[in-house]
């Protein structure tokens, strides 16, 4: 047995046969026109793309420990497909693994240096859940994978991708939204630096880097409830030692909603305090008001989170105090209430809105 397949078998992955060619050139074939079609500002070659994929070696294993069915190994610059899976799953896990190959970026060594969003030191990897959920995000658009509404670890909130890293996938849709999109692709297409300059912009360098860390804590504590899950459900456990398995598969999941929550909080905190210093003038509160009131179709919730509305409520007051300070120079000419000044007369009486819900204001009537 050669060193690499004795490491693919530390993966769980065990080669059965190498995927025949025609159905490797129907892989990129669709890989490419799909990664075309959906990100035409990342200005991608139809044929680059399809001549990178077709060339990739590509095998059917025996993987039964990889959620996702599929598992790019840059060592070997191959693609591994679950057994199980037809041909239509094959095509649509294909992509997020051949975005991680055109991703990567090693020395002259093979050594890796950078794959997307994650750079590696002394062959340690820092930002690799922020880069598996920013992959798993544009593989899913490129599938036209539906977003839904998913309830995991008591959390419910909208997903792109409701069965990979929703998690993940949902908090950096929220970061994006602070970014935008474009430089989060771009950035993690061609593994550059732009989406974390404009991170690094709003949130400053330390709480950039504590986001990354959440992300990667995040991933892991999922990673070991699964280990655990699998633990109990694959073996006939003593009472004693189920009990103290429960009890622990108890514990992970609540640190994981509570590290989701703290990181959704600091995405909002953040962001929304930076855009409200460059506030000048009544317009730009007028759209200040429409960022923040839209950010409520992002967020996650449960029975008792409450944060968003706090925050939501208290930054309508000093938007309130801000417009008057703005208007005080017309304060003697009579006019017509605004539309905005309207908006504040109903944000007040959102005071008396239940602190555990999220604010349902309907934007129409504002």
């Amino acid at each position: 047995m050669s060193v690499i397949d004795d490491e693919l078998k530390q993966f769980g992955i065990d080669v059965v046969c190498p995927l025949k060619k025609d159905k490797v050139n129907a892989i990129a074939d669709y890989v490419a026109k799909a990664l075309c079609v959906k990100y035409p500002e990342l200005k991608l070659d139809y044929k680059i793309l399809y001549s990178g994929i077709s060339r990739l070696p590509m095998y059917i294993a025996d993987m039964p420990n990889v959620e996702s069915g599929a598992c790019y190994y840059y060592k070997t610059q191959s693609i591994y497909f679950g057994k199980n899976l037809s041909e239509k799953e094959i095509r649509k896990v294909a992509v997020h693994e051949c975005i991680h190959h055109f991703q990567e970026i090693s020395d002259n060594n093979g050594n890796m240096l950078r794959i997307g969003l994650c750079t590696y030191n002394h062959n340690k990897g820092y930002g690799h859940a922020l880069n598996e959920a920013a992959v798993q995000t544009m593989a899913a658009y490129a599938t036209d994978q539906q977003p839904e509404v998913v309830t995991y670890y008591g959390i419910t909130m909208p997903s792109d991708s409701p069965d990979y890293y929703p998690l993940e996938c949902n908090l950096l849709k929220q970061i994006s939204y602070t970014t935008g999109a474009s430089v989060l692709f771009e950035s993690t297409f061609f593994a550059n630096d732009k989406f974390y300059e404009a991170l690094k912009e709003i949130n400053g360098e330390n709480k950039s880097l504590k986001l990354q860390y959440n992300f990667e804590k995040m991933l892991m504590l999922e990673n070991k409830l699964a280990e655990i899950s699998a633990y109990i459900q694959t073996n006939d456990l003593k009472d004693r030692i189920y009990k103290k398995s429960v009890k622990t598969t108890n514990k992970y999941k609540k640190n994981i909603s509570k590290l989701f929550f703290s990181t959704q909080n600091s995405i909002i905190k953040t962001f929304f305090s930076y855009k409200f210093k460059d506030i000048k003038n009544t317009l730009e509160i007028e759209e200040y008001r429409k960022l923040l009131f839209n950010y409520r179709n992002l967020i996650g919730t449960n029975d008792e989170y409450s944060f968003f509305n706090d925050f939501y409520l208290q930054k309508m007051l000093e938007l309130d105090e801000l417009y008057n300070k703005l208007t005080a120079n017309n304060a003697l000419v009579v006019v017509k209430k605004s539309k905005i000044s309207r908006v504040f007369d109903a944000i007040r009486a959102l005071f008396n809105l239940n602190r555990g819900t999220v604010v349902k204001t309907n934007e129409e009537d504002l």
